[in-house]
């Protein structure tokens, strides 16, 4: 008999467990209702900002798009309109986030038109395409005397000779790698960092939910070839943005950064100066055979995006059962940052171990045409 009332009581448990779990945080829409969301979109005239803008769009909101380009960010804002967004809801600033009388602007006109700001959007970034010894003007090529069947690898000059008329760069190469990281570390990193320094006061100020959502990316975490200035600037960017995080902790703003892999999109094409001419490995069939399965959906970034900043911003219990859930040092807030898809969450982790050289990086590199 007691064996009996043992067994009906492991299997009332799970029942016991789903009728007294932590019921979950309303939604962040309950504070703040999608139509009534005064949205700030750094970045808005094309790839995932345009798509965040057209979402909002559809959702009612009010929004405020900026762009270096205004005849590209009109057409964003013709095409907001066109899903039937009240014109008078939507406000265009052309602007360089890396100004400070521009991000001043961007500011006062969202402050002037609606009080304040719910929701800011870090959208803005440029990429780099090439490694950092071929943006010298030298690559790395296999020593043609070395018969191994992974011969070692020797530098050789490429592309303008100027660059590197030997196998070193010269002045010139060397301040063509500058002018790119510099081009990067502007837009990518002071861009970032002075738009969080503009409106993280007004944001915790004149919100009832206030959120800051910021673009990353993979390469933020991973070290990803053929993008090395590329990474180092959005680690730089993430890095700070992390870190305010934690220095504003209890000013009521939430902080989501999200990194994703490569997005389907025209980002992929760009470069540090000009719209077209980077070097897409999809376009370039550079991609170890995986193809068009490595481009992420833009539909999926804007929904995860969307999704993620939906969610409440309070503390929730980290174990939604008791006694677990009665334990308030327990509760944390929803994640920070969200890797898509989730793979390369994992792969950050195991980067850190034997596995990263074993595993991770030479997939990385076959990634992008270069050697396993």
């Amino acid at each position: 008999m007691p064996y009996r009332q043992a067994l009906l009581a492991l299997l009332a448990l799970p029942i016991v467990a789903v009728l007294l779990r932590a019921p979950p945080k309303p939604s962040r829409e309950t504070v703040v209702a999608p139509a009534d969301e005064r949205v700030v979109l750094l970045g808005a005239s094309s790839g995932v900002g345009k798509d965040l803008a057209l979402a909002y769009a559809k959702r009612g909101a009010r929004i405020l798009i900026v762009a270096r380009r205004a005849e590209a960010l009109q057409a964003v804002a013709d095409e907001c309109a066109a899903l039937g967004l009240d014109k008078s809801r939507i406000l265009i600033v052309p602007a360089d986030i890396t100004s400070v009388d521009d991000v001043i602007k961007i500011r006062e006109t969202a402050e002037k038109a609606w009080g304040g700001i719910d929701t800011l959007h870090i959208l803005a970034g440029v990429p780099s395409t090439r490694t950092l010894l071929q943006l010298s003007g030298v690559d790395l090529v296999a020593d043609p005397q070395d018969k191994s069947p992974k011969p070692r690898l020797v530098p050789q000059a490429i592309g303008d000779s100027s660059l590197a008329p030997a196998s070193l760069p010269t002045k010139a190469g060397l301040e063509n790698a500058v002018k790119e990281l510099r081009a990067l570390n502007e837009i990518n990193i002071v861009g970032t960092v002075l738009s969080l320094a503009a409106f993280l006061p007004l944001l915790s100020s004149s919100s009832k939910s206030p959120a800051v959502h910021h673009l990353s990316s993979v390469s933020a975490a991973i070290p990803a070839p053929m993008r090395c200035l590329y990474s180092a600037t959005k680690a730089g960017a993430y890095m700070a943005f992390e870190t305010a995080r934690v220095e504003c902790e209890g000013s009521g703003v939430r902080f989501f950064s999200l990194l994703p892999g490569t997005i389907d999109n025209e980002f992929r094409t760009k470069t540090a100066f000009a719209q077209t001419g980077g070097n897409c490995e999809v376009h370039n069939r550079v991609n170890g055979g995986w193809g068009d399965k490595l481009l992420l959906p833009p539909r999926k970034v804007v929904d995860t995006v969307l999704q993620s900043l939906a969610l409440s911003p309070e503390p929730a219990p980290l174990i939604p059962y008791p006694p677990f859930s009665w334990l308030g040092k327990l509760k944390v807030p929803p994640a920070s940052t969200v890797f898509l898809p989730w793979q390369y969450g994992a792969a950050s982790i195991l980067q850190r171990t034997p596995l990263g050289y074993l595993f991770v990086e030479p997939n990385a590199r076959k990634k992008y045409g270069m050697r396993p």
